[in-house]
């Protein structure tokens, strides 16, 4: 997550935003289903922004979480990669993760639980 500047999380946010139809102006299903990828959409950034603002040492805890919001935030943007105000250089997922145990970090262990 380090590797992803503030102004690629904002370009990001914006961008998957400005693609979700009000859920107001719908009807029907058409109003659940944008109420739901809004929701979805709002819990991974709230995930980032939670753990951006953390304090360094609480950074572990939150990482594993982070990072798979924000993927799955990316993956929400490339549902419009064909945009053409698609953010190529804020749409990139960022893999964290030990590809023998997808669910644990490799990168961010903390020595205190290691005992």
């Amino acid at each position: 997550m380090e590797r992803i500047t503030e102004d690629q999380v904002a370009q990001l946010v914006r961008f998957v935003f400005a693609r979700i139809p009000d859920p107001a102006s719908l009807q029907g299903e058409a109003r659940r289903t944008a109420t739901a990828l809004r929701l979805a959409a709002e819990k991974q950034v709230a995930a980032v922004r939670f753990h951006r603002a953390s304090p360094p040492e609480q950074a572990a805890e939150t990482e594993l979480h982070a990072t798979a919001s924000w993927n799955l935030l990316v993956a929400f943007s490339q549902i419009w990669h064909d945009h053409p105000e698609f953010p190529a250089d804020a749409a990139m997922e960022t893999f964290e993760f030990d590809s023998e145990s997808p669910l644990s970090t490799t990168a961010h262990r903390n020595p205190l639980h290691e005992r």
